[in-house]
């Protein structure tokens, strides 16, 4: 059964009835809900109402509970801002790696433990076959909830290709509790100073672009839960 954490790109209700009923699933980092249903579990990070904001999503609990439903592999569907003038808005990004610019996240809290992070090849070009979005790319993860400096973005176009707010944060719990894990980035925007952008970078005119993308995205999940 494989997981699929999202945030603002697949929320609507007819992803829900796909998904299944809704279940809370309790973990020793708090209560997590859910949708369950055959070949997936549905988990939306910002919550069922999407009133949490990305520097207060609780990874932890959000990873546990995942585990708990025994899901086999992971995959985080991840709103991005580009750092390359080539990957314009609308692209899809399938990342092979990832930098870690956020708030350091673990369950190894008590203990001294060590894990080596890295996205699932084979979960990566299931998911590359089922897009053909982007094969490659590294994607940058700074904290929110505010967007980059136009002097951070031209740090980080040194180094990365997308940038967002949770995968690193995600895919690091997930490579420490033993699940595969890998993503499908929407670009929904070019990151602060890249190009011109028409409406300016604000919040309404990105999601307005996951709006548009939402659709296409739900078949790319549907096809991978079949």
């Amino acid at each position: 059964m494989l997981g699929i954490i999202t945030g603002t790109n697949l929320i609507g209700d007819e992803f829900k009835e796909r998904s299944g009923r809704k279940k809370t699933i309790h973990t020793r980092y708090g209560d997590v809900e859910i949708f369950e249903g055959s070949g997936a579990a549905f988990l939306p990070r910002h919550g069922i109402t999407m009133d949490t904001p990305p520097h207060r999503i609780n990874h932890r609990a959000n990873i546990a509970a995942l585990k708990e439903s025994g899901v086999d592999g992971v995959i985080c569907v991840c709103s991005t801002g580009s750092l390359n003038p080539e990957i314009p808005p609308g692209t899809l990004v399938v990342p092979q790696d990832y930098i870690n610019f956020g708030m350091p996240m673990t369950f190894y809290d008590d203990e001294i433990r060590h894990i080596v992070p890295a996205l699932d090849e084979g979960l990566r070009s299931r998911i590359v076959e089922a897009s053909h979005g982007k094969d490659g790319g590294v994607y940058v993860q700074m904290h929110g909830p505010r967007f980059e400096t136009k002097a951070e973005i031209r740090v980080l176009m040194q180094f990365a290709d997308i940038v967002g707010m949770t995968l690193a944060n995600e895919a690091t719990l997930c490579c420490e509790a033993g699940i595969p894990v890998a993503a499908l980035c929407t670009v929904d925007n070019y990151a602060n100073g890249v190009a011109a952008q028409e409406h300016g970078l604000s919040y309404e005119a990105i999601i307005g672009s996951v709006e548009r993308n939402r659709e296409m995205v739900t078949e790319i999940i549907t096809s991978l839960i079949r």
